[in-house]
């Protein structure tokens, strides 16, 4: 314990310096405050990815077998959002909304190579994120920082539109939330001072989000019948036989989710 304590006091001092060699004089006033601010801001989100993947099986006459046909679901948006933030020198949590202009699902199924279009559902909602940041001082107007953390993004309309082979009766996924997910961000930011209390902000991150609640219900409540059926028929030879024709469609891999997040913003510094 006492180790960690210590190199934790290392890495502290090891950051407060660079500050101080970064920002000049300017920085050595600052280095150890405490700054608030609070902004707002209009923001570009996107998912351009996500869904599920799969491969269809047929029952056979005696024994099911895979035909080895990959199928999938993948949706995707991109939209317009707006933002308020609140953060002090090495935290950020912001709060927004938004709303996509582009928005829809692919999918190939069954036996088809051909890829098609699902559906162009309107995707709205709101994000909820805690990220970290190191600012870096290069000069009394200009300030960069990395950022990293999570957001919760919570999807409010629109959600999934899915293939029928996956079992549903309809495009659209009737529970937009089960479409929420958590996500994993990377990337940072500059803020550019206007007057002492105010400035303005740009940002940048990538993030990958884990699979939402559709995937996992899909991928744990397979198989789903894509076609074909199952009954007696006369074989010449053999009589009347029973032969299963059906198909089952199996998803048993989320695709991956990610995409990126721009924001530009004005913040005023409270201290």
């Amino acid at each position: 314990m006492k180790k960690t304590a210590k190199l934790f006091g290392i890495a502290v001092f090891a950051a407060a310096f660079m500050a101080l060699g970064t920002g000049g004089a300017y920085a050595q006033a600052n280095t150890f405050a405490l700054p608030l601010s609070f902004g707002v801001g209009a923001s570009f989100v996107s998912d351009f990815g996500g869904g599920v993947s799969g491969r269809v099986s047929e029952a056979g006459i005696s024994v099911p077998h895979f035909l080895g046909n990959e199928v999938y679901w993948h949706g995707y948006y991109a939209g317009l959002g707006s933002s308020i933030f609140l953060d002090a020198r090495f935290v950020q949590f912001s709060f927004g909304y938004f709303s996509s202009g582009i928005a829809g699902s692919r999918s190939r199924t069954e036996f088809s190579t051909a890829t098609r279009h699902t559906g162009h559902p309107h995707t709205a909602g709101i994000e909820i994120g805690l990220l970290g940041k190191f600012p870096v001082e290069l000069s009394p107007r200009v300030t960069v920082f990395p950022l990293g953390g999570v957001a919760y993004r919570i999807i409010l309309a629109g959600g999934n539109t899915v293939a029928q082979s996956i079992g549903q009766e309809h495009g659209l996924d009737a529970d937009p939330l089960r479409a929420s997910a958590l996500w994993f961000r990377l990337g940072g930011g500059m803020n550019f001072s206007l007057n002492e209390r105010t400035f303005l902000r740009t940002s940048l991150t990538y993030g990958v989000r884990l699979r939402n609640r559709w995937e996992n219900d899909v991928i744990n409540g397979g198989p789903y019948h894509a076609g074909g059926d199952a009954g007696i028929t006369t074989n010449p030879v053999l009589g009347e036989v029973y032969i299963d024709e059906r198909r089952y469609t199996t998803y048993d891999r989320a695709r991956l989710g990610h995409g990126v997040d721009i924001m530009i913003g004005i913040g005023f510094r409270l201290n």
